[in-house]
């Protein structure tokens, strides 16, 4: 069901009112990304990898496959700068590093006795289990490489699995619960990259699409002053939050990992989407708007 807020406002006859409730895939359909060979090229990968993947991974990436919006993200989506990423496992990679490692090893066990890829190549295949299951790795921190996020390989056939963290100041075998469901990492990862915390890849991509991101100032606010020609921040946001129809206690807030919260919602009236940040008990909004 649709969540909308308690306001509701009549747009042509129609009623009309603010929705909150988007998936991370929903986000990127609404914004025109939609990729029609992304169901060739998964099925084609989970016949290669003999699995299957989540329902919720598949669905974001019809939309999200080689989206220019997420080029610097922390998902991979195939078409990265500079280059392709796309998911593997974990155990690939081990088996990756023992072939390139083997010789030097078998020159000198001693010397590598304690390595954890070495300890690996003294197992046979069906005991790496006893060191760390298998994960999927389908994303990164982008740029700096410090975490991977994972899928458990046993956990790939429910519709919204868990997603887990491995950092690079832990053994490779350390993976930790990072999100109850696939669907909160992607929403994260997705407003993330909206909000160019880092990047503005996305603001670039999308106004090369004919969108604009404007301050909430810019699109419709009106000046308004208080007693000594200045409104104060906190009236500022009481007269912001009331303008737009934002309900903050109906907004799906998803923690930022560079601080804050973010929040995404539409104004099916206006036809505008509105993405919030949340810091230290301060609201901005920023516009996204596109003429027809």
């Amino acid at each position: 069901m649709v969540k909308y807020d308690h306001k509701f406002r009549k747009s042509g006859g129609v009623v009309v009112g603010i929705r909150y409730d988007f998936s991370a895939a929903e986000i990127l359909k609404q914004l025109g990304y939609l990729n029609e060979t992304s169901g060739e090229i998964l099925e084609k990968f989970m016949e290669e990898k003999k699995i299957s993947l989540p329902e919720v991974y598949c669905e974001f990436m019809s939309a999200a496959m080689d989206c220019p919006l997420l080029e610097t993200s922390d998902i991979w989506v195939w078409k990265m700068i500079p280059f392709v990423m796309k998911p593997y496992f974990f155990y690939e990679e081990i088996e990756q590093v023992i072939e390139d490692q083997k010789e030097n090893w078998e020159k000198n066990t001693q010397k590598y006795a304690d390595n954890i890829y070495h300890i690996f190549y003294q197992l046979p295949g069906d005991r790496w289990q006893e060191k760390s299951c298998d994960y999927l790795k389908i994303g990164s921190d982008y740029g700096a490489g410090i975490v991977c996020f994972g899928i458990r390989r046993q956990d790939l056939g429910e519709e919204d699995p868990p997603v887990y963290m491995n950092h690079e100041a832990d053994p490779i075998t350390v993976w930790k619960k990072m999100y109850e469901r696939l669907s909160d990492y992607l929403l994260e990862v997705v407003l993330t990259a909206l909000a160019c915390v880092d990047y503005s890849t996305a603001q670039e991509a999308l106004e090369e699409e004919g969108w604009e991101y404007l301050d909430y100032e810019e699109y419709e606010m009106e000046s308004a002053e208080d007693e000594d020609g200045i409104l104060e921040d906190e009236k500022w946001q009481e007269q912001m939050l009331a303008q737009s129809g934002i309900d903050l206690e109906l907004v799906k807030r998803v923690n930022c990992a560079y601080g804050g919260e973010l929040f995404f919602c539409q104004d099916e009236g206006k036809e505008c989407f509105y993405l919030g940040r949340t810091e230290e008990e301060e609201t901005t909004l920023t516009i996204l708007s596109k003429e027809k």
